[in-house]
């Protein structure tokens, strides 16, 4: 993973700023593996830097997306969350609570035949689980 000054040389190699609201950001990002969502992202940075603008949020995630240091998620939860892994896994998502986790997957194993392609060259895939964590499992059962 990469640290929070390796991410802000590449933003300045782009051109981009590097300010201390940008530099908390990234370093919240990749102190959390949470799979936080922007209002996530922008309430937590926001109790250390009051100024902290949710414009500035989007638009320092949106960066990071474009160069590379952070993948947008849509797990069909209504909202889109960040991940700063960047390794092929999985992700186990907690039906009552929303919690998300990594999770190692063979990716040998989930090819797809060409007979089964109908012409499409596949450029991605997603692998997502859905379930209950042991605290909402307790509470769905009682």
């Amino acid at each position: 993973m990469a640290s929070t000054d390796y991410v802000c040389a590449q933003l300045k190699a782009r051109g981009r700023r590097v300010t201390p609201q940008r530099r908390a950001i990234i370093q919240f990002l990749l102190d959390n593996d949470s799979h936080p969502t922007a209002e996530q992202v922008f309430t937590r940075v926001q109790e250390t830097m009051p100024d902290m603008s949710p414009a500035t949020v989007y638009n320092t995630l949106h960066e990071l997306v474009e160069l590379g240091t952070l993948t947008e998620l849509d797990l069909g939860l209504g909202e889109r969350r960040y991940d700063v892994n960047l390794t092929d896994h999985a992700h186990l998502i907690c039906l009552g609570c929303g919690r998300v986790e990594d999770i190692p997957y063979d990716q040998e194993a989930l090819t797809l035949p060409a007979e089964h392609t109908h012409g499409f060259q596949v450029v991605d895939r997603r692998v997502i689980f859905r379930g209950y964590c042991p605290t909402c499992a307790l509470s769905e059962r009682g």
